[in-house]
């Protein structure tokens, strides 16, 4: 798995998207990355010192913070084989080069902008979408920042990312590529097909060694997993909350607290009926006083009852504030006189009035008990993970130190890396991904770091112990490898007999003779494109027809392995480009994206050698017990 993960690491997608992480999680991890060290520079860029402990603090925090907010655990070591250590340290570099570069330009934001950034990010938003302060310092303490240093923070990434955007925005594709790559994507072809299907007869029976010799190339399909017992104990927020008890007190002073958050405000259900003018709805307000239903009136002027409804709403939810005012004036089933709203003149109609509430502290008591409880569980399971890893350390058996913090031991039967027990069946395994994964990665008689939560709890493994994996015996898998061997030699001839016709078909054998050699119907796809599929044209079907020219032969296993697809290329449909079409336009922002971030990551570059930049090779294997990059 981690071949394949390192292998995705070195895409230019992972690139980016690493460097997207960098900058996102950078705003909570590496607030004073640039803070002068007494210890020696890990790296130096013009006259700014990056310490290893700079660095290696800063990188913690940064994998703490992933795991928290994707649920996916990654261990240094891990994050060092893929490389993403190296790159963090290149994030911090490119960093601190666009710091300079700015303080050379005399960039800078006024406090009032950089208030507004803030205000302006959802992460600090109430239920109803506006600034809490209160959340906002709850923000800052959960990811261990003061507000000075966030600011600080922030003003930097504000700078850097004026910088970067300069560079990479606006830039246009030429309409020669966009072109391109739409004619690539719409181009169209039609085909003939059938499928020969090869009879279980047509292939020989199998011997007592042809049967061995499957058996033994093919081992890793007869191979019983390796087991592990694992045992485990989950420190999680949710496991500890309801256990806390929370007096009357607390709840009334929280209650009065947080007695916003459990307040409803008056909505009212609302439909509207646009005019041209005021003399137009005027004269259909008289309608309706005589009796003309006002849905009716709106369907005659082509609006469906969905599109005449504004839904239940609250005042605040309505963008225009002049309609807000009325339709908040009048009486439940009222009509409206004509209101001129900022961008119409429309009619309205009250069909229904939820007042206004304020939920009482016995209505809302469970819901803030365990409100209260969570917030202590998230205090309390940091004492919890303080007192196991004091035991941990002074070798007590995690049956001794489940029963110390009154937490449960949750001890698995043998159970593989797929999380499936000897029976076939799912095994409940606490944090189940992440303890897997990790558990066969260790071994027994480790003690295996920590694994955090999403939620900011903690999670303790051991392997207890180990049934390797091995070779079940041919007798007892017999059956299965005579299935397996057929299924490949029917794939075998299939393919043989489909690339037989191919050949004959291109030397001029008709196609319907051949159809009619393998009893089978021909039929007609329309309108293929290369990166889409059908039910009867899969991937594997598809590349193959847009390999070969119009009214050119393919072939193409099909998907369930017995049989292969013949195909001729009918019509060849080359699109006519547009360049004001949708798909156009989503082609040249796609392509201008990629150029801009491409010119983006030039400009840093060329910023850096600029600056001058330096890394100390001997203190970086030192600090990450790696050979340089």
């Amino acid at each position: 798995m981690l071949d394949s993960m390192r292998n995705a690491a070195k895409s230019w997608v992972a690139k980016v998207l690493m460097g997207l992480l960098v900058l996102s999680f950078g705003v909570w991890g590496i607030e004073d990355m640039f803070r002068f060290s007494a210890t020696s520079a890990l790296a130096t860029v013009g006259d700014q010192d990056i310490s290893s402990q700079q660095f290696t603090e800063s990188f913690r925090r940064w994998l703490q913070n992933y795991q928290q907010q994707t649920g996916q655990t990654i261990t240094p070591e891990q994050a060092r084989l893929l490389g993403l250590d190296r790159q963090f340290l290149n994030g911090m570099i490119r960093d601190a080069a666009l710091d300079a570069e700015a303080d050379k330009m005399k960039l800078a934001v006024s406090d009032n902008q950089l208030a507004d950034i803030i205000r302006a990010n959802p992460l600090f938003h109430d239920a109803q979408g506006n600034f809490d302060p209160r959340r906002f310092a709850e923000v800052l303490r959960q990811n261990g920042l003061n507000e000075a240093a966030y600011l600080a923070s922030e003003r930097q990434r504000f700078l850097r990312g004026s910088l970067a955007d300069t560079v990479q925005a606006n830039f246009v594709a030429p309409n020669t590529l966009k072109e391109a790559v739409y004619r690539h994507r719409n181009e169209q072809r039609d085909a003939r097909y059938f499928v020969l299907r090869p009879a279980e007869q047509d292939i020989p029976a199998p011997s007592e060694q042809d049967l061995k010799t499957q058996w033994e190339k093919n081992s890793a399909q007869y191979t019983a997993p390796e087991y592990r017992v694992i045992a485990v104990i989950k420190a999680d927020p949710e496991d500890l909350a309801p256990a806390i008890q929370i007096p009357d007190t607390e709840l009334q002073a929280a209650y009065d607290k947080y007695k916003l958050d459990y307040f409803k405000p008056e909505t009212r259900a609302i439909l509207q009926i646009p005019f041209p003018s005021v003399d137009e709805a005027k004269k259909a307000k008289e309608r309706i006083a005589a009796g003309t239903d006002f849905l009716a009136l709106a369907r005659e002027r082509g609006l469906t009852d969905a599109d005449a409804s504004l839904g239940e709403l609250s005042k605040d939810k309505i963008f225009d504030s002049i309609i807000a005012d009325a339709a908040f004036g009048l009486a439940q089933d009222q009509v409206s006189d004509p209101v001129q709203g900022k961008l119409s003149v429309v009619l309205l109609k009250v069909t229904k009035i939820t007042p206004e509430k304020q939920s009482t502290l016995d209505e809302v008591k469970p819901e803030l008990t365990s409100r209260l409880q969570l917030e202590k569980a998230r205090s309390a399971v940091q004492t919890t993970y303080d007192t196991i890893e004091d035991a941990r350390a002074q070798q007590k058996s995690f049956e001794d130190i489940a029963k110390e913090v009154n937490l449960k031991l949750v001890i698995t039967p043998p159970v593989d890396a797929q999380g499936l027990g000897k029976d076939g069946k799912e095994v409940d395994v606490p944090f189940k991904n992440n303890v897997l994964k990790q558990s066969f990665e260790s071994d027994t008689g480790v003690e295996n770091d920590v694994l955090t939560t999403p939620s900011g709890g903690f999670v303790w493994y051991e392997v207890r112990e180990v049934t390797p994996s091995a070779v079940k015996p041919f007798d007892m898998v017999k059956a299965q490898v005579e299935s397996d061997w057929k299924a490949q030699k029917l794939r075998e001839v299939a393919l043989e007999k489909a690339k037989q016709m191919v050949e004959r078909a291109r030397n001029g054998t008709g196609f319907e003779a051949l159809a009619g050699e393998a009893k089978a119907e021909i039929k007609t796809v329309l309108g293929l494109k290369r990166n889409e599929t059908t039910n009867e044209f899969d991937q594997q079907a598809v590349a193959a027809l847009f390999m070969v020219s119009e009214n050119g032969f393919a072939y193409a296993l099909e998907g369930d392995g017995k049989g292969a697809k013949v195909m001729q290329s009918q019509a060849v449909l080359i699109p006519t480009f547009d360049p004001n079409s949708e798909e156009a336009k989503t082609i040249s922002k796609a392509l201008s994206d990629g150029a801009g971030g491409n010119l983006a990551a030039g400009y840093a570059a060329d910023v850096q050698n600029e600056v001058g930049v330096y890394v100390d090779e001997n203190m970086w294997r030192q600090v990450t017990g790696a050979n340089a990059n």
